[in-house]
């Protein structure tokens, strides 16, 4: 009983985590939302507001503050680093 109860709260645990987690269609539109330029990248004031989403999120995205790719936006994204974000 003791081992069905742990099983279950575990799959409880795991599957919660899942839900808050961003989908890559939610993704994709805050990216293209974001790159405005279509350039794959971000930088300047509008790379900051990002930073300061993931940091509000408590996900750290790295020192490097001058640019961000769409490969890394969508690392950082699906971690739910910027919840924030969304509309």
């Amino acid at each position: 009983m003791k081992t069905i109860m742990l099983a279950a709260a575990a799959a409880l645990l795991s599957s919660s985590s899942l839900t808050f987690a961003a989908s890559e269609a939610d993704c994709t539109a805050l990216w293209t939302k974001a790159d405005v330029k279509k350039e794959g990248k971000l930088s300047g004031d509008c790379l900051k507001a990002y930073y300061d989403a993931a940091e509000a999120a408590q996900i750290p995205m790295g020192k490097d503050k001058t640019i961000l790719t769409d490969k890394e936006f969508m690392d950082f994204c699906v971690k739910d680093a910027f919840k924030s974000m969304k509309q």
